[in-house]
């Protein structure tokens, strides 16, 4: 990143010298050109990102969670999980969530938006009789 900058920055400078230097056609060539590189590599990577969610058949559909006194079970688009409780090591509520751990970093997220009050506290009884913190 930082040999990134020094090349955006040699650029602008390299324009800036060519206009000061009675060729202004040149240095405005090549501070347009420091510019549409520094914006291409913002932009690129983010339009590419987009385009392969949308084109990706995981994120085609939605995703239906249903928890029960076995375990979990989420259906997506391509294919279906099944979790038992014995699954999960630990839980975690937030504010916004339940996070359910099956190994130290990867969780499951529970939305709360998408809940009652009253699933909310069905969740939260069924989760700590299943999991121990």
């Amino acid at each position: 990143m930082f040999l990134f900058v020094l090349l955006l920055a040699l650029l602008f400078l390299v324009g800036i010298y060519l206009i000061n230097h009675n060729l202004p056609v040149a240095g405005w060539l090549w501070l347009v050109m420091s510019a549409v590189i520094g914006i291409a590599v913002y932009e690129v990577p983010r339009m590419q990102v987009k385009r392969s969610l949308r084109s990706s058949p995981s994120a085609q559909g939605e995703v239906v969670l249903v928890l029960d006194g076995e375990g979990t079970v989420a259906t997506f688009p391509t294919g279906e999980s099944r979790l038992n409780w014995r699954a999960y090591t630990r839980y975690k509520e937030t504010g916004s969530m339940f996070l359910l751990f099956f190994s130290p970093y990867r969780f499951m997220s529970i939305p709360k938006r998408a809940m009652t009050a009253e699933q909310i506290e069905d969740l939260r009884a069924l989760v700590k009789s299943r999991i121990n913190r």
